[in-house]
């Protein structure tokens, strides 16, 4: 394991073409609900050692405690979500685990020969994705536990298991840009 405590896998994520249409998509064949949407995330930092800012509309939903990420990648430029062309990177994009010890997680990862190939913030909380050379492409990735972090996680969790039906996803507009 990546973590120190063999933490569990808490995250798996997938690039999509159109977040409402994965969403319902994903309610259809799991009943998954409800979704939360973020629309106009932005994370600025760093892809494979050039400066970055990512811009992206996101959702969140769970199955049980695993939390599915969705990420549409509106972005002008390099991206951890596109090809070295540009192109969207459609499909499963990486797993990810909660971290109460950012760096050290980062200290990790690196000790054990992963490299860095995205670290980004924004007010909220911190990111950073790896990739093992042995197998590019398989990439995981670290989340900064902060405290808004965690209470958004306890309420979507808690909105998850009591869902009964109704609206499948509402949105939250970050404003980024």
């Amino acid at each position: 394991m990546l973590t120190e405590t063999r933490d569990p896998i808490r995250q798996i994520a997938w690039i999509v073409a159109d977040l409402d249409a994965s969403v319902r998509s994903w309610h259809r064949a799991t009943g998954v609900a409800p979704w939360t949407c973020f629309r106009r995330v932005v994370l600025a930092g760093e892809h494979r050692g050039a400066p970055a800012t990512v811009r992206m509309h996101v959702a969140l939903g769970y199955l049980a405690d695993m939390e599915i990420e969705l990420i549409q990648d509106v972005s002008q430029g390099a991206s951890p979500y596109r090809d070295p062309a540009g192109a969207p990177l459609l499909g499963m994009h990486h797993v990810a685990w909660f971290s109460d010890d950012f760096a050290a997680d980062v200290a990790r990862a690196r000790a054990r020969g992963l490299r860095q190939v995205f670290a980004a913030a924004n007010p909220v909380t911190e990111v950073a994705y790896f990739e093992d050379a042995h197998e590019p492409g398989r990439l995981f990735e670290f989340i900064s536990m902060t405290a808004p972090m965690r209470e958004g996680l306890a309420q979507r969790l808690a909105a998850a298991r009591e869902w009964r039906g109704g609206e499948i996803s509402h949105t939250v507009d970050l404003g980024g840009w």
